[in-house]
């Protein structure tokens, strides 16, 4: 079953967030959030949050999955509302928030959007300003996390969309938490949208092969949901399916169009149609999709 919109996915699991900007509690004794999404998602965390019966002081821990502007630009807010918390993430992504550089481009992006929704009071009122982040631990590959109760976070790199992709696995509860190393669902969740390898995308398939290998009866994505139950189970080797018919349909259509502009701006419609992303706009899907083929054709640039 696809989950699309948040709520409880199961005792232990809370989708909070938005649809498109989606984050995750995951509760023990104690309690990490997976995922820092958007500066813009604020309000409807507030909103959940109040409506919670959640102990916030056992909000230990929250995990940057990677470095890229959507899933970090909440990430001030969250920690100057729960300062105990700890910010986890790989070296890579406490590196990329050292480099002044891409701290402006991210809190540029976040800025942004809150212009554009017209949350200039709910900017000022909670401290939504993107000014860096702290990473206070770094993880790798198969640390843990105890939560208590049994509950413990396994950590898992997923190199491919970006140098520094995290997924966590949790297997007392069959959950996995791939952010952007697995094609995400569409709007309605009917099908799986176009693989996103920014990085290397034999490295991508690599991650991707890895992830669906797992027991799972719960999938969180980081945009448009989570799936729990059957649909669980199968959608990650869904992704790794979809990633290799896409590999193909990009070497097909560059072979006969033969011009990587045109391909992309064809790629990059044939995307929008099934997302709801409205933070990338039609401009920042289409430097996505550009880099994705060069990646899968190994092409310079």
């Amino acid at each position: 079953m696809w989950i699309g919109k948040p709520g409880k996915l199961t005792d232990n699991i809370d989708f909070i967030g938005t649809d498109q900007n989606c984050l995750y509690l995951i509760r023990g004794r104690e309690t990490m959030i997976f995922g820092g999404g958007m500066s813009y998602i604020a309000p409807s965390l507030e909103s959940q949050f109040a409506a919670m019966e959640l102990d916030t002081e056992e909000i230990k821990y929250l995990v940057i999955p990677h470095s890229h502007f959507d899933h970090c630009g909440a990430v001030p807010y969250l920690k100057r509302k729960f300062p105990w918390m700890q910010i986890l993430a790989s070296s890579y992504a406490k590196e990329v928030y050292t480099k002044e550089k891409a701290v402006n481009f991210i809190a540029t992006i976040n800025k942004e959007m809150i212009d554009g929704l017209g949350l200039q009071d709910e900017y000022e009122k909670l401290d939504l300003k993107f000014d860096g982040i702290q990473v206070d631990q770094v993880v790798i590959e198969n640390d843990v996390i105890n939560l208590g109760d049994g509950i413990e976070v396994q950590f898992i790199e997923v190199p491919g969309h970006t140098k520094c992709s995290i997924a966590v696995y949790v297997p007392k509860l069959k959950a996995i938490f791939p952010s952007d190393a697995a094609p995400c669902p569409t709007v309605d969740g009917s099908k799986l949208t176009y693989p996103t390898p920014q990085y290397n995308f034999p490295l991508y398939l690599e991650s991707l092969k890895k992830i669906a290998a797992y027991d799972v009866e719960v999938c969180g994505f980081d945009h448009h949901g989570a799936f729990v139950g059957t649909d669980a189970r199968n959608i990650l080797q869904q992704g790794l399916e979809r990633t290799v018919e896409f590999e193909n349909y990009v070497i097909e259509q560059y072979q006969q169009i033969g011009n990587l502009e045109e391909v992309a701006q064809k790629l990059t419609h044939e995307m929008f149609e099934g997302s709801s992303l409205d933070f990338l706009g039609m401009e920042g899907g289409l430097n996505i999709v550009r880099t994705v083929i060069r990646k899968i054709l190994d092409l310079p640039g």
